[in-house]
C-alpha cells in the first residue's frame, strides 16, 4: 500500500519544474492586481462639459425632490406644470407690457411675441381671445381667465363690438367692415379679421398653399380647427378672389402630382391620366365628367382649379 502511494505521488525532475512554474504563475496572478494598484498613479479628469452635465443633473434631482415634496400631481403633469409656472394677477391683455407678461410667468421671448402680436393689430375683445396665443395652453387659460379684465377704453373704436365696425364718418353713415382677401393676405393681415388668431392664420396659409387658393370663404371649414361656429365668426371679415387661385394643368401633370391636391385622390388622379392617355389631351375641363369616379358634386369642387391651357 505505502509503495503504491509513493509511486503515485512521486514526480520526475521535469514534472517538478512544471509544477513549480505553475505555482509561481498562480502566485503572480494573485499578487498582480494589488501591485498594479500601488504602482498606478491616479489620473485626474478635467472635463468642463462633464462637470456641467453633472451639476445640471444634481440640480434636476434636487428640483424633482422639492416638487415631489410639494405634492406634484403626476396624473395631470400639464396642469401641475402650468400651476407652478403661472403667477396670475388682474391684468388687461390689451395694455399689459412685456415685463407684465413675464411677471405672469411667460418667458422673455414669449412676452415679446405677445407684444409684437398686439403691435401688428392683434386685439383681445373678450377674455376667450387669450386662447389665440400659441403660448397659452388650455391649462394656462384656466388659470389666467378669471383674472382678465378688458377695459373698453383700451379697445379701438372699431373693435368695441366684435365683428362690426361702429365708426361713423362725418357723413353719418357707418364705414364698411374691414375685410381680408384670403388668397393674397399674409399671416399679419389675416389676424386682423375677427376670429383669426396666429395659429389659425398659419393653418389657413398652409391649407391655401396645399389647395392652390380659395374659391370662396366657405372652404375655410376644410381647415383644421375651423368648425361651424368658428367659421360663423370669421366669414364676415374675409372674402376670396377666385382669379388668384393656382390652376391644375391636367394635360401635363403626373398621377403623383395630381393627387397632391386635397380634392383628388390616387384613383381619381389615375383615372384622369388614363383618360388622357387613351383619348389624347383634354380640350375642356368639362371632359372630366366623362370619368365615372368624378361625380357632379366633386366636379363642381375641382372645376375652378382645372386648366387645359398646357398641351404636351
Amino acid at each position: 500500500m505505502n509503495q503504491r502511494l509513493h509511486e503515485y505521488f512521486s514526480y520526475g525532475k521535469s514534472e517538478r519544474v512544471a509544477i513549480l512554474v505553475i505555482l509561481l504563475l498562480i502566485l503572480c496572478l494573485i499578487l498582480l492586481p494589488s501591485v498594479y494598484r500601488q504602482l498606478r498613479e491616479p489620473v485626474v479628469i478635467d472635463d468642463p462639459a462633464f462637470e456641467e452635465q453633472l451639476s445640471l443633473f444634481i440640480k434636476q434631482e434636487e428640483a424633482f425632490t422639492r416638487v415631489a415634496a410639494g405634492g406634484f400631481d403626476f396624473s395631470n403633469p400639464d396642469k401641475e406644470a402650468s400651476r407652478r409656472k403661472i403667477t396670475p394677477f388682474r391684468f388687461d391683455p390689451n395694455t399689459l407690457d412685456a415685463a407684465g407678461w413675464q411677471k405672469l410667468g411667460f418667458s422673455e421671448k414669449q412676452a415679446e411675441g405677445i407684444v409684437k402680436y398686439r403691435e401688428k393689430g392683434g386685439r383681445f375683445r373678450v377674455k376667450e381671445d387669450l386662447k389665440k396665443l400659441f403660448v397659452v395652453s388650455d391649462e394656462t387659460y384656466r388659470l389666467l381667465g378669471p383674472f382678465v379684465q378688458i377695459e373698453e377704453a383700451a379697445m379701438p373704436a372699431e373693435h368695441s363690438n366684435p365683428g362690426k365696425d361702429t365708426r361713423t364718418p362725418v357723413s353719418g353713415k357707418p364705414l364698411p367692415k374691414y375685410q381680408v382677401e384670403l388668397n393674397s393676405a399674409d399671416s399679419a393681415e389675416l389676424v386682423k379679421a375677427y376670429g383669426i388668431g396666429p395659429a389659425t392664420a398659419r393653418r389657413i396659409l398652409k391649407y391655401r398653399e396645399k389647395i392652390g387658393g380659395f374659391v370662396n370663404p366657405e372652404q375655410l371649414r376644410e381647415v383644421t380647427g375651423i368648425d361651424s361656429s368658428r367659421y360663423q365668426q370669421i366669414r364676415e371679415g374675409v372674402f376670396a378672389d377666385a382669379d388668384l387661385i393656382r390652376k391644375i394643368e391636367i394635360n401635363v401633370l403626373s398621377v403623383n402630382e395630381l393627387r397632391k391636391h386635397p380634392y383628388i385622390d390616387y384613383y381619381i388622379a389615375k383615372a384622369i391620366v388614363d383618360r388622357r392617355v387613351r383619348k389624347g389631351a383634354y380640350t375642356s375641363p368639362d371632359e372630366l365628367k366623362e370619368i365615372p369616379l368624378i361625380y357632379d358634386a366633386l366636379f363642381k369642387k375641382i372645376r375652378p382649379y382645372i386648366s387645359v391651357d398646357q398641351i404636351p
